[in-house]
């Protein structure tokens, strides 16, 4: 296999439950790209290596150390083997001798140097998104038992979800809004410092909102940065209201995160700091900064009424939990 059948792959990057399979769906309609089909965490963890028992389950991280020439052959086989179109068509080398291939894996938002070695013509994009939204629905994805990655993780005393950042040892015990504000944390800063030693033509940032409301604007910019050119079925894609995302829990709705807004403020002073970091990042790019400021708990639940009803009732909020469990007893949910 030619190193040269990979021509500047994409990579999106953002922390888990930021948005990169709703903006992923929407760019692989293009007819430019191939996919997996999917997040790549059994075509890279499958290689004996790349494996976390390799460093006893520290973290998802990889650096350029990682990616020896053996590894990188490997694992430049593996996602060539899996490549398809959006139409499910196998990739055929001897009809189309060169491949523009999208992934997104949030674990790779700890690996961006090694799969610069791997790939070193890769463009990356950084997904942004609201830090009380993202670490509202970080939460939610593990109260949700939908994302385990890691089944009776040894040292944790259970499952893990989504992705293992460094120094998740020493949140045993501790709140879940701390594991979803480290992890939040952990790949964000990880982006940024990978992101910040590439030259800037490699890489870009979308916030997450705009991919939402602001679509055919998002998808024109990001295909001018992939240089992918126009595309009528991805223009047609991006002209219409967005599907929900595979990975999507329960309906969004506005101000959804408010069902965890007492626990989230119990880390807002922790996460301001890279609140602070990822905006003068976005700067470099002339994106919409993330809010800085996390509205009072007075304003949670206004709206909602629940008086009446039962409180094993789901909530009238749509958030999918029981009444007891939301607006009806707020900051006492648990993990």
């Amino acid at each position: 296999m030619k190193d040269s059948v990979f021509d500047r792959p994409v990579f999106i990057v953002s922390a888990p439950r930021a948005g990169s399979t709703l903006l992923y769906e929407v760019l692989s309609h293009s007819a430019n790209f191939w996919t997996i089909g999917g997040e790549s965490h059994t075509v890279i963890e499958g290689i004996p290596e790349l494996r976390i028992t390799q460093n006893n389950y520290d973290s998802n991280m990889l650096d350029k150390d990682d990616a020896t020439e053996a590894v990188i052959l490997q694992l430049q086989s593996r996602f060539l083997a899996e490549l398809r179109d959006f139409a499910g068509k196998r990739y055929n080398e001897v009809i189309e001798p060169r491949v523009r291939f999208l992934e997104k894996t949030p674990k790779n938002s700890l690996r961006i140097d090694f799969l610069n070695e791997v790939f070193p013509d890769a463009l990356f994009i950084f997904l942004i998104r609201d830090a009380k939204e993202n670490i509202s629905s970080i939460m939610e994805a593990w109260r949700s038992n939908r994302f385990v990655t890691y089944p009776s993780l040894p040292g944790w005393g259970g499952d893990w979800s989504l992705l293992l950042p460094p120094n998740w040892r020493a949140l045993v015990g501790k709140p879940l809004v701390k594991i979803a504000a480290l992890q939040w944390k952990s790949a964000n800063h990880a982006i940024i410092d990978s992101l910040l030693q590439m030259p800037a033509e490699r890489w870009t940032v979308a916030h997450y909102c705009d991919v939402v409301n602001n679509t055919e604007r998002v998808i024109q910019q990001l295909s001018k940065f992939c240089q992918i050119g126009e595309d009528p079925q991805l223009q047609k894609v991006s002209g219409k209201p967005l599907a929900l995302s595979r990975y999507t829990l329960t309906t969004p709705f506005t101000d959804k995160w408010r069902n965890n807004h007492f626990d989230i403020a119990s880390v807002w002073s922790d996460i301001s700091a890279t609140i602070s970091s990822i905006n003068q990042f976005c700067e470099l790019k002339g994106v919409d900064n993330l809010d800085p400021m996390l509205p009072e708990a007075s304003l949670v639940g206004s709206g909602v009424n629940v008086s009446g009803l039962s409180r094993n009732a789901l909530c009238p909020c749509g958030s999918g939990l029981r009444v007891k469990h939301c607006h009806g007893n707020y900051g006492t949910i648990k993990f």
